[in-house]
């Protein structure tokens, strides 16, 4: 089966994105700071999954929907910060990143994780992970593709049926593909599966 990070495009369609705080790690926080982002930002519009770069957010209520399809996904509520532009703008409506309605968003995570095979095309120092080769990546709004034969890959006997985790001493969440299927199936807006490799 293959697994996949599951990010959001940035930049694209008029989607708006937002910015995380870089002093909260999500997975040791109640309630995570963000900023509405004008840079690489699209517009307005809030999608079903929103970009926050390294954080995945969706909205309140597929986040509920993936809670009650597969297990292990933590929540974290979401406290929104004004950036200098919008406290020092005249009239906020002419702030085209800005979105104008307010849409229940949350981020989520999965407090699973496991390490890859040694087969895994990853290469790593004293500091962590450092690179991981072959894998899909999203340039722009453009997929590369994985390479084949290359990536991340995981035993079927210790992921079992967790349809979310992450690899150990990483922040980005992966998913098998039953997940990708889901959020397929329902037709969800503005969600990007990049294959990271394979359980085998």
């Amino acid at each position: 089966m293959k697994i996949y990070n599951i990010t959001s495009y940035a930049g694209k369609d008029s989607f708006a994105i937002l910015r995380p705080s870089n002093k909260q790690n999500i997975k040791e926080v109640d309630v995570l700071d963000v900023w509405w982002d004008d840079w690489c930002s699209g517009g307005d519009k809030i999608g079903d999954f929103v970009f926050c770069y390294a954080i995945n957010v969706c909205k309140n209520s597929i986040f509920k929907l993936l809670k009650e399809n597969f297990k292990e996904l933590k929540s974290v509520e979401l406290r929104y910060n004004k950036t200098d532009k919008e406290l020092n703008a005249k009239d906020i409506r002419r702030l085209k990143w800005l979105p104008k309605e307010a849409i229940p968003l949350t981020a989520f995570f999965s407090p699973i994780s496991f390490d890859c095979l040694p087969k895994s095309t990853i290469i790593r120092s004293e500091r962590g992970i450092e690179e991981i080769i072959g894998v899909a990546d999203l340039r722009g709004d453009v997929i590369i593709p994985r390479e084949q034969g290359k990536g991340l890959f995981f035993s079927s006997d210790a992921i079992g049926d967790f349809d979310f985790f992450t690899l150990t001493n990483s922040g980005f969440l992966l998913c098998t593909e039953r997940v990708k299927e889901f959020c397929k199936n329902n037709n969800y807006e503005n969600v990007v599966f990049l294959e990271m490799g394979e359980i085998i």
